[in-house]
């Protein structure tokens, strides 16, 4: 197994561009067909119509921010293991109400047979006792 600190970051960054552009299928390109999101008091949701209903709805009611810090990367083969901590900021479309999170999460890559990296898994938690994404 390999560590990297930078580089092999660069699907950490991606897909955090992606999710801070609100756009479900921006979002959706980065995304293996089985993918599974483990979201905060959410069941999990699994493959990629799941996570486009999800995230229309999401985005429709929100506009909003991530900062993900990437806290370690390993590759083995054809999947890599990204742990992250983040802050995010949630404002209502209809009220302009705020929220905000912070927490912490792993997200899973793997590489397909066209040589393309994508995520398979993220799975997230909240730092606040019983809150909900």
């Amino acid at each position: 197994m390999t560590t990297s600190q930078s580089g092999e970051g660069a699907l950490h960054r991606r897909y955090v561009e992606a999710i801070n552009s609100n756009d479900v299928d921006h979002i959706l390109a980065l995304l293996s067909d089985d993918v599974v999101f483990q979201a905060p008091g959410e069941p999990e949701l699994i493959g990629k119509d799941a996570i486009r209903e999800w995230g229309n709805s999401f985005f429709e009611a929100f506009d909003a921010h991530w900062d993900k810090t990437e806290l370690s990367f390993e590759r083995s083969g054809d999947l890599a293991i990204s742990r992250y901590i983040y802050s995010a900021r949630y404002t209502g479309r209809d009220d302009n109400a705020v929220m905000e999170e912070t927490g912490k999460g792993t997200c899973i890559y793997r590489r397909g047979e066209d040589g393309s990296w994508r995520l398979a898994i993220d799975s997230w938690s909240t730092n606040e006792a019983g809150a909900e994404g």
